[in-house]
Order: C-alpha cells, then structure tokens, then sequence
C-alpha cells in the first residue's frame, strides 16, 4: 500500500481515469451534511487567496483509496477502481462543472479551458473509447448519464434537457431536495459561485487590488470602471476554482498487489455519511466476485440492481430500529437461512458469518457467488411483495391482514415458507395457519413477547422434518407454555365473548381489523363486493358515556353515587351496583362493538339506542349493523348473544388447526 497526502490539482491534473465499481452506493450527498460545510470552507480559503494572506495549512478533505486496474490496450488511459472516497471526488467533479459553467456564462473563457483540465483526460483522439475514457471520472451505473450530462453537455443544454427540474422562465434549478442528487449539488454550487462572485460576499477583509485614478473625469471613466468591474469578478471566480485544486488535500491510498481493498473499505466511512451495513455487504459480494473473476458488472446488472431502486432505501421502523428496508431485509433473509437470531446492529458480521457457514459447507453452500446472489434475490422479491400489501398477491394478502398486529418477527419464517418447494395452496394454508395462530393469541391476551425465538424455533422444526402443513400445525399444537400454546377453541371463545377488547387487549386499529374480516365473511354471502370504505371507525353501541340515556333494567338512571362505587365493586349481580359492574365490563367487548364511517359515528355518539337504530337503517349499509338495528332494545343479554353469534364467524375465520394425524383440540 502507498499513502500520501496530494491536492486536488496533483488527484486530477494526470491523464488517468478513476472509475467507481458499479456494485458502490450512488451519490448521497445532500446540502446540510456535505454541500454546504464543502462551500463555506471552499469561501474561506478564496478569501485568504484574495487577501494575499499566507495560508499555512490546506484543508483535508478524508482519504481517496484506489486500486490500480491493469490497461487492456496501450491506447488506454490509465484507470483506478474507486475503493472508497467516490462520493467527495464526484463533489470535486460537481463544483469544477459549476465553476466552468459559470465562467462559460460569464465570458470568461480561458478559465473555462483551464477548468475542464480537470474534467477531461487530454489527447482524446489517442484513446481506444474516448467517449468513456475522456472524463476523469466514471461514477456507478446509476448516475453515469446524469454526471456524463452536467459534465459534457453545458448549462443551456442541460437546463433544455432537464426542463422538468428548472423553474420555468429562470435559470435556476427548484429546491435541491427534490431533484436528483447529483443535479441538486450542481445547482447548489452554481449559485453559490455566482452571488459569491457578483456581490461582495468574498470581501470580508478583501482591499480591491485594482485602484483607479482619484483624479480621473467620472464622466470617461464608465469603460474603465466595467473593466474593473470584470476583473474583479475573474479575480474572485479564479479563488474560488483554484481555492479547491490549490488548498484542499486527500491522502491517496493506492492498493498494492495482496492488498485486500475489502478490508481498507470496512474501516472508511463518507464524511458525514455513514456506509449503511447494506453498502459493506454489497462491497462485500462483488469483490468476492472479483476476486472469482464472476464478472461483477453482469452480475451486478442481473441480481442486484432491483436492490438500488428506492424502494429499498426508504426508512422504516421495527422495533426500536429505524432503518432502510434493504437491512431489515438482510436480517430476515440471514435469521431464515440460518434459523437462528441476527442483531440487527452487526448486520453486516452477521452476513459475514453467514458466508463463512455456507464456505465451510461444500454440500448446501453456495457453489459461486451467482448462486448467493440468486438466492438474495429470489428472497428480495419475496420480501418485497410482504411490504408491497398487494391483495391480488398471496404473501401482499397476508401482509395486509398481519399488518395491524405488528408481528414482523415471522417473516423470517414466512420467506422460507414461501421459498419452500410446497404447492403454492399449500404454501397459502401455511400462512393462514400462522396468523390464526397469531390473532387467536392476541384475542385470549397471551404474550407476543419472545416471538422472534419462537418462530426460528419453528423453522428449525421443519428444516428437520420437512416443510408442510402437517408439520407446521403438529408443531403448534404440541406447544403447551403461555408464551408459545396455540388457544382452543373453549379459549377462544371466552375471552370472545367475556373479555374487554377495545382499547384494552386489543388497540382500536386491531379490533377494527378483526370487525372488517367479519364483516366482509358476512358480505360474501348477501353483496357482491367484500370491498369496505377506508373510513370505517370502531363505535360502541352501549356508548363510553351512558349514564345519561341507558337506564339500568328498572328503567332509572345510575347516579352519580352508584357509579363511582361500582368503580371499587367486582360482583357482577342482580343489585344496581352489579349491574353496573357487568355493563362495565361488556362494553368493550366484541358483542358491543361494531364499524361506521367516522362522521356517522360522530353524530351518533352517546345517544339512546332508538337514535342509533334510525341512523342505522337509514345510513349504514354494513351487514353488521343492519343486524343490529333488527333489535327492539339494546341490553346486556342482546351484548352477549350478539357475541356468541359472531364467535361462530370468528372461529370460522381463524379456525383451530384439524389434521387427520393430529388429536382433536380439548
């Protein structure tokens, strides 16, 4: 390995080419983190040139590691890979462009010729491909057309070409945050460069160096003062170019032969911008195919490039983790092969590992890196569709109906399911088993927690005896502990009918998503649509507040006396206070609870029952509550009846697993 520290100018003045590998992440930079601290200490070091102030030190801009690649042709022009530092050199590319632009804008010409010195290799007609060989720097597949664009084409072209981007009538591009990168850096640095070069904003202590004449006529001088005029404002754009090549420095770090660029890339990270664990393990993968000679680009462009799709960046939650979904991807892809538990904060050892398994595995390894990435690709397109929540989708309809219980924790199990070799019917029963099993548990109130073991553990089962139904529910059933115990049907159907739901056992979002699921199984039987209005809300038909026009079964109202007793009272009996203490209870429970659109729901509130059966009959078209407003009185007998009746819809729903080779439940 060779290391020193080089400027800018001596990084780029040579006629040789730094290509970023097409496996490394495209252009992160944004404006707060990287842009503007990169222009303001740009500004400060233009002000010392202008000043003539002795500059005793450069600033250092982070480490550059390259890895010579050998020429094909003499013809050829030099090349490095770009091991790490892709994102400050195509800054360095970005802010030359601005500057040239700028000056091309503003007449300046041979600044323009000088500028594109360090854009451009020379002698372009010696080369083999001079249109890729041209430009100093070869960015990733992703930004090649764009970077080519700003660095070839010119500002007026650009702004025609990219019109979208560009405020109509000015020549100005909208909002960095909402363009693409690369042009958003690009558009921050030409405007930077031009107020800086048009106003004083360089001439904190700046004394102008060009005087004129105090006793010249102010009348003729109007030339003069233009000319002046113009030299200052090549003075200033000259600082603010030369200020990058002349005072900011990198240590250049070129691998040597046996040097393991894998290892130099690990340790580095952009300033500012952290590698995401996913960028390791991309690194990671394709130097592996390099080092195979796989042909990394093909391979790249086959099975990973869906993986670049923004999709994959976006942020999400889990848990305590907010991450991009390529690496809770990651995760759930390693915890299901290995059937074993992946912390999520050592993402990129856990893949690691991973390999190092399957390399000591000769018989159910990867034979080739290809076939690791078929594999993560073959699964990212699972995962994908689990995140998609398409309902013309198998695994996007299971998705939707786990979503309100917020059990990620079976995904890793879900994509071996589903990357198993079962009939797809198969496959589908296997999720339908799975999400009994987690709604059954949440309904009778038993602990999620310790999920995440549970499921691998039961990975591990059918990765012993087999992927399939059979096993699956053999498996379920045989567990007897409170933390893994699949509740019978006797179970489930108490807690059904005794016990308090909303806002208690279950949050709102969850009994509302087991309402609709009834509701719909209702409807497939009397509409022809099962399809229900977003805007569905829960409502209580005994209301919250009922004391003012639910009379207790003598026909008086509670007092206030009564209810605040009731408070301290468990029996549930014939006396005032019991009543009270049963109403209580089955007031959140699934007999009493039922959907309306949420201004209907509004307007019925906490009204007497007759009131809500009117608004019922006239508004509502849901088969639940036509059921409802066929009752004369609304009481706690029509409560638990009504929930005895849609037990039989609910098991119906998520029934309790019958297997010829499995013993009937209790």
């Amino acid at each position: 390995m060779k290391a020193g520290p080089v400027t800018v100018r001596q990084l780029l003045e040579n006629r040789q080419r730094f290509c970023v590998p097409i496996y490394q992440r495209h252009y992160v930079w944004a404006r707060d983190k990287q842009w503007e601290p990169f222009w303001n200490d740009i500004r400060t070091k233009a002000i010392e040139r202008l000043n003539g102030r002795d500059r005793r030190f450069s600033h250092f801009m982070g480490a550059v590691v390259l890895e010579a690649r050998g020429s094909v042709s003499s013809r050829q022009v030099t090349s490095f890979q770009v091991v790490d530092g892709q994102q400050r050199m195509t800054t360095f590319q970005l802010y030359l462009a601005a500057a040239r632009d700028y000056a091309r804008q503003a007449g300046f010409e041979d600044t323009v010729g000088l500028i594109e010195g360090y854009l451009f290799n020379e002698k372009q007609h010696l080369m083999e491909d001079a249109d890729v060989e041209k430009f100093k720097v070869w960015p990733t597949e992703y930004d090649r057309n764009l970077f080519q664009d700003i660095i070839l084409i010119g500002r007026p072209e650009l702004r025609k070409k990219y019109q979208d981007h560009f405020y109509k009538g000015r020549d100005k591009i909208y909002e960095y945050s909402t363009v693409p990168k690369l042009l958003g850096a690009y558009g921050y640095f030409f405007e930077r460069i031009k107020h800086a070069v048009e106003s004083d904003d360089l001439e904190d202590d700046f004394a102008e160096s060009i005087e004129i004449d105090e006793d010249d006529d102010n009348a003729s001088t109007s030339s003069e003062e233009n000319v002046c005029d113009r030299t200052s404002m090549e003075l200033r754009l000259d600082a603010l170019w030369e200020a990058l090549i002349e005072e900011f420095k990198v240590v250049e770090i070129t691998l040597e032969e046996g040097d393991d660029a894998q290892v130099i890339f690990e340790t580095l990270n952009e300033r500012g911008e952290p590698l995401l664990a996913a960028d390791l393990v991309r690194n990671n993968i394709f130097q592996r195919a390099d080092a195979r000679q796989e042909k990394a680009e093909k391979l790249f462009d086959k099975y990973w490039k869906d993986f670049e799709d923004p999709f994959w960046s976006a942020l999400e939650k889990q848990g305590r983790y907010k991450k991009a979904r390529i690496e809770f991807f990651l995760a759930n892809f390693i915890a299901g092969k290995v059937a074993g538990e992946v912390t999520l904060s050592k993402l990129f050892s856990e893949y690691k590992a991973f390999i190092k398994i399957q390399d000591s595995n000769p018989n159910d390894g990867y034979p080739t890196v290809e076939a690791e990435l078929q594999d993560l690709s073959a699964y990212g397109m699972l995962y994908r569709k689990l995140l998609e929540h398409d309902d013309n989708n198998p695994l996007g309809h299971f998705a939707n109906l786990l979503h309100p219980w917020e059990v990620t924790t079976v995904y890793p199990l879900v994509l071996r399911l589903w990357s198993s070799e079962m009939e797809e019917r198969h496959k589908a029963e296997c999720l339908s088993i799975l999400l009994n099993f987690i709604v059954r548990r949440a309904i009778c109130g038993l602990t999620t927690k310790n999920y995440n073991k549970f499921f691998l553990s039961v990975l591990r089962c059918l990765d012993t005896k087999g992927f399939s139904k059979e096993n699956l529910a053999s498996f379920l059933i045989a567990q007897t502990s409170d933390s893994a115990r699949m509740p019978t049907d006797t179970e489930f159907e108490s807690a059904w009918i005794s016990a308090q739901m909303y806002a208690t056992r279950l949050t709102p979002l969850r009994v509302k998503a087991v309402l609709e699921s009834i509701e719909r199984t209702k409807r497939q039987k009397f509409h022809e649509t099962d399809q229900l209005s977003p805007h569905l809300s829960v409502e209580h038909i005994l209301p919250s507040q009922w004391q003012e026009h639910w009379p207790l079964s003598d026909g008086e109202i509670s007092t206030n006396e009564e209810i605040f007793q009731a408070i301290f009272a468990t029996d549930e009996n014939e006396t005032r206070i019991g009543q009270i203490v049963r109403r209580k209870r089955l007031l959140n429970t699934f007999g009493n609870l039922t959907l309306l659109t949420t201004p209907l729901n509004s307007s019925m509130s906490n009204g007497p029952f007759i009131k809500k059966r009117e608004a019922l009959n006239e508004h509502s078209l849901l088969v639940l509550n036509r059921e409802i407003a066929n009752e004369e009185i609304w009481s706690e007998e029509q409560i638990e009846e009504r929930g005895k009746k849609l037990f039989e819809t609910a098991r119906s729903l998520w029934p309790y697993p019958q297997l010829e080779t499995v013993d009937a439940q209790p």
